[in-house]
């Protein structure tokens, strides 16, 4: 009973993982638009024109993994809870 409970304790576990992987991606695509500005960008990241251009590209890849990615993954966690049932 004990190992049934705690696999289904992982799809909420899942769900909140997400939501705290939006804070870490914002965070982070906060510090490098910041080092941006200031120095410019790392060499190792592949900039797309000028500093805003790549700006703008990098915050739809955030925005993507905040609006599209994370909810879609919250759903499919929340029908496999329903169906481990």
């Amino acid at each position: 009973m004990a190992l049934h409970a705690s696999q289904r304790l992982r799809y909420p576990l899942g769900v909140v993982a997400s939501m705290l992987g939006i804070v870490a991606v914002e965070v982070v695509f906060g510090m490098l638009v910041r080092g941006a500005v200031d120095a410019g960008f790392p060499a190792w990241l592949p900039t797309f024109g000028t500093v805003g251009q790549t700006v703008v590209a990098y915050g739809w890849l955030v925005d993507a993994y905040t609006y599209v990615l994370v909810p879609a993954a919250a759903f499919w966690l929340g029908m496999q809870y329903v169906r481990a049932d």
